[in-house]
C-alpha cells in the first residue's frame, strides 16, 4: 500500500525560486525606453538609492536576478507563505495516507485470520479502493493549489520589480535594464554596468516603509 499511495512532497515542485527566475530568464526584463514614464511615480529620494553615480554614460544596466531573489525581503516573505501552506497540505494528507494504511493493514489481517465474512471483505475492499481513490485526487488536488499558488506569486514578485524598476528609472533614465543569472545567455558584464545592490536595496526600502505603513 505504501508504494501505491505516495506523499504530496515527494510530488509537488519545491523549486519556488526556480520558478521566478525563469520568468525573469535571459531575456530583457524592461525595455524601460519605450515605458510610459507619466504613468508612473517617481520613488522617493528617502527611497532611492544612487545609481548613476557609479555607472559611466550609457543606457544599458544589468540586475542579477538570482541575487535579486535571494535577498528581495518580500520574496523571503512569500516564499515563507507559501512553504507554509504545501507544509499544511502535507501534513493533512500524510494523515489521511496514514489512516487510510492502517486501515488497509488491519483489514488485511482480519483476512489471514478469517475473522470475517467473504461479503464483508469484499464490501471492505471496494471502501478501500474509493479512499485509494481519493487520495490520489487529493494529491492531485494539492500539487494543481500549490502550483497556482506559485505562478501567481511569481507574477507579483516580478511585478514589484518592475514596477520599482519604471519609479526608478525616471531619475536613472535607462534605455535597457536586462536581467541575467548564472544559467543566462549573458556570459561576461562590465561590474560598473551592474546595479543589482542598487536595486535589492532600493527594493527593501521601500517594501520597509510599506511594513511600517500598513502595522
Amino acid at each position: 500500500m505504501n508504494e501505491e499511495v505516495k506523499t504530496v512532497e515527494n510530488n509537488i515542485n519545491s523549486g519556488l525560486i526556480v520558478g521566478v527566475i525563469a520568468l525573469l530568464g535571459v531575456i530583457v526584463l524592461f525595455i524601460l525606453y519605450f515605458t510610459d514614464s507619466d504613468e508612473a511615480q517617481e520613488v522617493p529620494k528617502s527611497q532611492l538609492v544612487a545609481i548613476n553615480k557609479s555607472l559611466p554614460p550609457s543606457s544599458i544596466a544589468f540586475i542579477n536576478s538570482e541575487e535579486v531573489l535571494n535577498q528581495y525581503d518580500f520574496v523571503k516573505r512569500l516564499t515563507g507563505d507559501l512553504n507554509s501552506e504545501r507544509d499544511k497540505m502535507d501534513k493533512e494528507f500524510a494523515a489521511k495516507q496514514k489512516a487510510y494504511q492502517d486501515d488497509a493493514a488491519y483489514f488485511q489481517e482480519q483476512v489471514q485470520k478469517q475473522t470475517i465474512s467473504q461479503q464483508s471483505a469484499e464490501e471492505i475492499y471496494q471502501q478501500l479502493m474509493v479512499r485509494q481513490q481519493e487520495l490520489y485526487q487529493l494529491q492531485d488536488q494539492y500539487s494543481s493549489e500549490l502550483a497556482q499558488k506559485e505562478m501567481e506569486m511569481n507574477v507579483i514578485i516580478l511585478d514589484s520589480i518592475r514596477n520599482y524598476l519604471k519609479r526608478m528609472n525616471i531619475s536613472a533614465n535607462f534605455d535597457y535594464v536586462l536581467s541575467y543569472n548564472s544559467m543566462g545567455n549573458i556570459l561576461l558584464a562590465k561590474d560598473t554596468f551592474d546595479i543589482t545592490s542598487q536595486v535589492i536595496q532600493g527594493l527593501n526600502i521601500e517594501y520597509a516603509g510599506k511594513n511600517n505603513e500598513e502595522e
